[in-house]
């Protein structure tokens, strides 16, 4: 069985931040999928972050996601029940 479809929203202006919350965020799905014998396909998993381009300078560096010890790939654009969206 997988969990389809499921996304996670953050905001925060600071990479640490957003690496911190996230990863977190990510390790509680991880575990609450494994409770319930549900499983991510990982090869599927990405990120996209959203933001103005004049805000962009002020992230030092692109987060560094993972779940389950995998890196999630970082994507400029990607589509969600039918809605594409980009980072801008």
């Amino acid at each position: 069985m997988y969990a389809d479809d499921t996304s996670i929203t953050f905001a925060g202006k600071d990479v640490n931040d957003i690496n911190d919350s996230l990863n977190k965020d990510l390790k509680s799905v991880n575990t609450w999928l494994s409770s319930n014998k549900l499983t991510l396909n990982l090869t599927k998993v990405e990120f996209l972050v959203i933001t103005s381009r004049q805000r962009w300078v002020y992230l030092s560096d692109n987060p560094s996601l993972t779940i389950n010890n995998f890196p999630i790939e970082q994507v400029s654009s990607t589509e969600s029940f039918g809605v594409y969206i980009d980072e801008n």
